[in-house]
Formats: structure tokens, sequence, C-alpha cells
């Protein structure tokens, strides 16, 4: 965290240093004021200051406005301080600018700011804990699948089938991952992605920037199943020499090897295995590897 002094009052405020430090309700608001700010043609400073004032707790008022009127100086000397402290202490909120000059949000927690999302009027949605811990394979595998053509097509529609993996109706029953949602099946996936067409075009960049966070914690971070921990870097090696990791394969690559060894059962059995299990299988094959590439070498 930052502490900041407001010397009006010789009141110190703390404000979040990283996207890990911030609660989900002021990450919501940070993708609200940006969808604004994109929508309205806003300056990145101007909305660096509202981010600032909402982050420090200010609120504009006649009163400030007027004082600002009458002492030039005054004003100008705090327009100074607040660009400083934007341009130190919020630099994390964006991403280097690209081709186009377009500055971008540089989300990368996994923490999930959005456990539920609303679609109309009377339906509600539930998305995955954090770091997709209660996904099953088969939601991981195609909303992965759904979020790679998005990147590729730019259509929206492959980010709303993305997202229709993701959020689910609840449902009394618990899947093999331990959430009460319903499944997704070919009777239901057409209604499933309408749906999550309905949401606010925030929510789905604040879903979308979330999940590709997750993805690429899963694939170089370090989790722990069953209180072992996992290099998940070493399961998705990318050293192209290296026969241990599973460099260049697809996650539907992934379920039918898997559905090979018949350690799970068959490709509809692996779907419906928890992500994590799958994760804890993997990195079993990966040590048996190593350990029989050992006793070669000895050989």
């Amino acid at each position: 965290m930052t502490s900041i002094e407001i010397y009006d009052s010789g009141k110190h405020v703390l404000i979040p240093s990283t996207w890990d430090e911030m609660s989900a309700e002021q990450i919501r608001h940070i993708f609200m004021e940006y969808d604004k700010a994109f929508r309205c043609g806003m300056s990145p400073l101007v909305f660096n200051v509202r981010v600032l004032y909402y982050l420090m707790g200010i609120k504009r008022t006649f009163r400030a406005a007027l004082m600002d009127r009458l002492y030039p100086q005054r004003a100008m000397k705090k327009a100074e301080n607040v660009y400083r402290i934007c341009d130190e202490c919020l630099a994390f909120l964006f991403s280097e600018p690209d081709s186009g000059g377009q500055v971008r949000l540089s989300f990368d927690s996994v923490k999930n700011p959005l456990p539920y999302v609303k679609c109309g009027l009377f339906r509600t949605l539930c998305g995955p804990a954090d770091l997709l811990q209660d996904l099953t394979f088969g939601e991981f595998r195609h909303a992965a699948v759904s979020l790679n053509n998005f990147f590729l097509s730019k259509e929206i529609a492959d980010l709303d089938e993305c997202i229709a993996h993701l959020y689910r109706v609840k449902s009394w029953n618990e899947n093999r991952a331990g959430r009460y949602v319903r499944n997704v099946t070919n009777n239901s996936v057409k209604r499933d992605i309408m749906r999550a067409s309905r949401i606010p075009v925030w929510q789905k960049t604040l879903i979308m920037m979330w999940f590709s966070s997750c993805l690429r914690y899963l694939q170089n971070g370090t989790v722990i199943i069953d209180g072992e921990k996992i290099d998940m870097g070493l399961l998705f090696a990318k050293d192209e020499d290296s026969r241990s990791g599973v460099m260049g394969y697809s996650w539907n690559d992934l379920l039918i090897e898997i559905a090979k060894e018949h350690s799970v059962g068959n490709i509809e059995r692996v779907d419906d295995e928890p992500l994590f299990s799958i994760f804890s299988i993997m990195w079993h094959n990966y040590k048996e590897r190593k350990r029989n590439e050992k006793i070669s070498k000895t050989r």
C-alpha cells in the first residue's frame, strides 16, 4: 500500500499499489470508470485523477471548486501534486501503449472480483473461485479455446462463449469440481451464450482479463495441490528440447492424452474431472518421466 498525506487536513490515506491490494469493489469501480472513459473519449490523465480521488475517498464539492477559482495559484499547485501522485502511484494500472497508442489496463490478479453477474433482470450467474480452482477440466478447456478464438477473430460472440462456460446458472446439484451450477450441454450452449451476451461490456472486459491472468499463472506459477507444490512452468515447458513438458499441446490434445492413459476414464469423464485434479495427474506423469529419464541415463 502507498501512504499519501493530505496537506489541508494533515491526514494520511493508504491507496493500493498493486491490483492484488485492491478490494473486489475497487476493481469493479475502476473497470466501470475505464469503460466510461473509453466510450466518452476521456484522456488517461482525467481517468487517473478520477481513480485517485475515488481511492483516496475525496469528493469534489462546490466549495472546493469555488476555492480553486478564487486562488488559482493554489489550484495550480494542487493540480501539479495530483499529477505527480497519479504518475508515481497509479502507473501499475496500465500496460505499455499498443501500436496504435491505446493505453489499456494491466489487470494481473488471479482473485475473482466478479463472483456473480447479472444477465437481465432476474437471472444471476455464478463465477468460478479464485484461480479457477472449482472449474471442471471441460469448462476450463472450452473457455480457454473460446478466449483464444476471440483474440484471433475479435468477434464478441467468441468472448460470450468463453464467459458462458465460466459463469453458470445455479443448481441444487454439486458437480465433481464442487460447484453448484448447471453443466454446459449441447442443448444448453446456445442459450448459455445468449445469457452471457447480456452481461455489461465492462464486466465482460474484467472477466476476460481475469481469466487471461489465471491462464498465465497456471502456465508459469506455482500451485499447491493436496499439500504438494507444483511448478506449472515445468509442466508447460517452453524449451523445445524438453520432452517432459507439454510444449505444443493444445488443451484438446491434453484431453485425449489423459483419456488414452485410462487413469481417469473416457473423454467425457476427463472433462468432468476437477481442473486441479488434471494438473495433479500431469505432475505425476512429469515426475514419472523425469524418473525414467534418470534411470535410462544411469543404465
